[in-house]
């Protein structure tokens, strides 16, 4: 008797394609569904904190996330003249073992799309299909 898993992911965003990842490192077949047709790289600047830094990390895209990512040392609120209201370090500056990393969305979401193509294999995203129920 064959035990088959296989996982269906609703959304080729961030989060489903890094719990597309996620699942198929534990042994698990998966397949990502996503509305758009055409997945794109849309977005603003994002900050991923060191606990998801640490995740990424564990897929192994760690040396991809520092070509597109700028590491953040140091978050800083300033009034309209310049001077400092607040300041607290970030990342490895605040002594956690993972960077910050301030990153465009769209990059890091092609980023992850890549990698699921990769390991997964093109025909493992399916685009322009949209969940009605389940």
């Amino acid at each position: 008797m064959t035990n088959i898993k296989t996982a269906i992911v609703v959304g080729g965003g961030i989060g489903g394609l890094v719990t597309a990842l996620k699942l198929h490192r534990v042994g698990v077949s998966v397949r990502v569904f996503e509305s758009v047709e055409t997945i794109k790289a849309l977005g603003v600047g994002i900050n991923l904190l060191p606990h998801a830094v640490r995740v990424l990390t564990e897929l192994g895209l760690e040396g991809e996330l520092e070509k597109i990512g700028l590491p953040t040392a140091e978050l800083l609120y300033v009034n309209k003249f310049g001077q400092n209201i607040w300041r607290e370090p970030r990342g490895v500056e605040a002594g956690y073992h993972w960077p910050q990393y301030s990153i465009h969305r769209g990059k890091l979401q092609m980023l992850l799309l890549e990698a699921v193509k990769k390991e997964l294999g093109e025909a493992a995203v399916f685009t322009g299909h949209h969940l009605k129920s389940f």
